[in-house]
């Protein structure tokens, strides 16, 4: 579950950098296809950066063991130290049917948007299937008789043939919606309305599906003004901004008198964003490419945030711990920091050349798993739950089997001895080798457990 929770965090931090310098920086430039494909990437990116593997520090050993109070009391020196194995109490509240309610609820919150997003392509198919189109230059044209605005879906252009336009006017609509087309517009929008299904609780994915929006618009309106400026002209206005801005409001208020569309997919020429869209046309001062460069020390300061080394008190809650980088290699066998010796006088090393493992492979994955499936929640009073971490170690032997498992740092007899029972489960290891020689290994595994809440 706090997995789930830390990757909603973390998208929800990425998302929010990249709309604070779209809105800070880059919302007001002429660079509408940078914007275009800044907005794109954005979801993407927020989701994937908290998914990147992130450093542990379990091989800092005896650092942390040793800085756990009453570890050096207990007798256990250094050794290495596995990721944090979380235990949380079970009950009708921590889990249903074996699942968070967190989990329970993301995946509820995207089966609504993926509904939603379905019940309107089908509104659309129904409200649209009936026109009849004739084919255009890349494109389809069917008129709707004012039932709706001048729009595009696909590479469908709905016409308004009951809006009073001049020759000259029509040409610069019927460019814009065009331009729609010829961009793909309708894939970018599917492309972000699923991102806003998957990033349903993240506040900053819904101003970007509205800035995206704006910014189709902008590109399907330079598009049509270079379009009709090339163009032989034609009787009415001129093709200039100034009376593509006036025909732009003009058209704007026909939104009181036509029925009220419930089709939002569609690319609207007359509901959309007009002021933004106005004063972008009178607006000629040049793109400052040194806004679009912010996009890397941003994405960058994502990243460094993303792959910091987690710390053993990461959450797990159920899910596995990424295994901690290999430690550094040592020169020789007397050069290996030791622990305690066994009861026979045999020598424990922390690092070794090849460190012990379970038969299936996994690394140090593998083992948290393994002490995971056995660790219980002592069966306790609610008075009598603590929320804290038990530090215990135990060592691999030279023929592989766990012995000495014993408490650096307890929380309470029933806790120790929960954690004990599951380490003395451990499957019998493929020992560590030092030399090209087989040799103990001690291992430390700090266990969290929490009440639930």
């Amino acid at each position: 579950m706090n997995d789930l929770l830390t990757w909603m965090l973390g998208s929800m931090l990425g998302l929010g950098a990249a709309w604070a310098l779209y809105r800070g920086a880059l919302r007001a430039e002429r660079c509408f296809g940078y914007n275009r494909v800044f907005l794109l990437l954005a979801p993407l990116l927020a989701a994937g950066l908290p998914l990147l593997p992130r450093p542990t520090l379990g091989w800092l050993g005896g650092a942390a063991a040793a800085g756990a109070p009453g570890a050096a009391a207990a007798g256990a020196g250094p050794s290495f130290v596995l990721p944090t194995l979380h235990v949380q109490a079970s009950g009708w509240a921590a889990e249903w049917g074996g699942v968070s309610p967190l989990v329970w609820l993301y995946v509820a919150g995207v089966a609504v948007g993926l509904g939603r997003l379905a019940w309107r392509l089908m509104q659309l198919h129904r409200a649209t299937r009936h026109l009849a189109r004739t084919a255009g230059p890349g494109y389809a044209l069917a008129n709707t008789g004012g039932r709706l605005p001048t729009s595009s879906f696909g590479r469908t252009i709905f016409w308004d043939d009951t809006a009073a336009l001049v020759p000259a006017e029509a040409a610069q609509v019927l460019a814009h919606e065009a331009a729609h087309v010829r961009q793909g517009h309708t894939y970018d929008v599917l492309w972000l309305e699923s991102w806003r299904a998957l990033l349903w609780f993240n506040p900053f994915i819904y101003p970007l599906v509205r800035a995206l929006a704006l910014t189709h618009e902008l590109l399907a309106d330079r598009a049509a003004l270079a379009e009709t400026a090339a163009a032989p002209a034609a009787p009415g206005p001129g093709p200039g901004p100034t009376a593509y801005a006036t025909l732009l409001a003009r058209l704007a208020t026909r939104r009181f008198t036509l029925p009220e569309t419930p089709l939002p997919l569609l690319h609207s020429f007359t509901h959309s964003l007009t002021l933004n869209r106005i004063a972008m046309l009178k607006s000629s001062h040049p793109v400052r490419r040194w806004k679009q460069w912010l996009a890397l020390p941003v994405v960058a300061g994502l990243l460094a945030v993303a792959c910091q080394p987690a710390a053993d008190t990461q959450p797990n809650n159920g899910a596995l711990a990424p295994p901690p980088p290999p430690p550094p290699p040592i020169a020789s066998s007397e050069s290996s920091a030791q622990m305690n010796q066994l009861k026979d006088g045999s020598k424990v090393y922390v690092f070794v050349e090849e460190m012990p493992h379970l038969p299936g492979g996994g690394g140090n994955a593998a083992i948290v798993e393994a002490i995971q499936k056995s660790i219980q929640y002592p069966t306790l009073a609610a008075a009598d739950q603590k929320d804290g971490r038990v530090f215990v170690t135990f060592v691999v032997s030279k023929d592989g089997t766990v012995v000495e498992p014993r408490i650096a740092k307890g929380l309470g007899p029933a806790y120790d001895a929960a954690v004990v029972a599951a380490v003395a489960k451990l499957p019998t290891f493929v020992p560590g080798h030092q030399g090209g020689k087989p040799v103990n290994v001690a291992f430390t595994v700090p266990v969290q457990f929490a009440r639930q809440p």
